[in-house]
């Protein structure tokens, strides 16, 4: 709250704020930025402008109802807050973010670099909507039922529905709350968990197909972009068939690699062994997340081997 405050005092003297989601966006980047969007236009009387360098899944569109997220800064404002983003490489926009402009980084990874001038991280919160929710709430903010919904849909996603380890006592009692001002819980269930094309379908089955278990316990599986191509989806169509293979019980650590269309290899973990921190891991490849659920991208290509060995008689 203290870091809040400062933040408050730039918002308040700031005329164009601008409020940027990470890259690969999911419902609590998305959340977290409508939300604000919707506060400091409604609340603060400021002009706002939503930005994301990546597109939006269909089931997202959802949270942004009538508001426009773009995909490019615009030409002139004077604040920029970025929402669950753990570095500024995550949003593309680093060198807007290098100028003289101030920013508010506002996020819960632990591996937050602590990039803006003002930084209200907080590492226990499960999500960034989380914080949000603990933060206006003790302003007595009032917002509309859209705008708890966004707030809702957040944390139900980075909560994996409330089936997460970071799900604590405090987190249910935040969606309790934010249902009883209107979040409409039964469309974020039908968008973030029981909406599925034919196509995300098939590949699900694809990288439920190379699944492979080594001899150190660790769950490995892979889609090329051939494999992306073969099933007519797209790479933001992975989001969430990590957590079916982190099922399995014999497994220590689970990694799914996927190539993009970009040239690019993205990595996501998961870790059901407490002793194990994938964001360590994920933070030698410039990336970052949680203790037990992150990420990382790298150029490269995924080349698979097969090794043959021949048994004397």
């Amino acid at each position: 709250m203290q870091e809040f405050k400062k933040a408050l005092e730039k918002i308040r003297d700031a005329n164009h704020i601008v409020l940027i989601s990470h890259r690969h966006p999911d419902a609590d980047t998305i959340g977290a930025n409508i939300f604000m969007h919707i506060v400091l236009e409604n609340n603060f009387h400021k002009k706002v402008t939503s930005v994301c360098a990546d597109p939006l899944p269909a089931t997202l569109l959802f949270i942004t109802d009538d508001f426009v997220i773009q995909s490019e800064m615009p030409k002139n404002y004077d604040c920029i807050i970025t929402v669950d983003c753990s570095t500024k490489e995550q949003t593309k926009f680093t060198n807007e973010m290098d100028s003289k402009i101030t920013v508010i980084n506002i996020d819960h990874h632990a591996t937050n670099t602590m990039y803006g001038d003002i930084n209200i991280v907080d590492p226990l919160a499960a999500s960034a909507t989380e914080m949000l929710y603990t933060i206006f709430e003790n302003l007595g903010i009032k917002y509309s039922r859209h705008a708890a919904t966004c707030l809702l849909a957040g944390i139900y996603n980075d909560t994996g529905s409330f089936m997460h380890s970071n799900t604590q006592k405090g987190t249910y009692i935040t969606a309790g709350e934010l249902q009883s001002k209107g979040a409409d819980i039964k469309t974020i269930v039908k968008n973030l968990f029981k909406t599925q094309s034919i196509e995300q379908l098939k590949l699900w089955g694809k990288v439920l197909s190379n699944a492979r278990l080594n001899g150190k316990g660790t769950l490995v599986s892979k889609i090329s972009a051939d494999e992306l191509d073969e099933t007519n989806a797209s790479p933001r169509e992975l989001a969430g068939v990590i957590n079916y293979l982190n099922c399995v019980p014999e497994s220590k650590m689970t990694m799914l690699l996927s190539e993009d269309l970009n040239g690019n290899v993205q990595g996501s973990m998961r870790s059901g062994n407490g002793d194990i921190d994938v964001s360590s891991l994920c933070e030698q490849f410039g990336g970052g997340g949680h203790k037990k659920a992150a990420g990382f991208t790298i150029p490269g290509k995924i080349v698979s081997q097969e090794f043959w060995r021949i048994n004397a008689a």
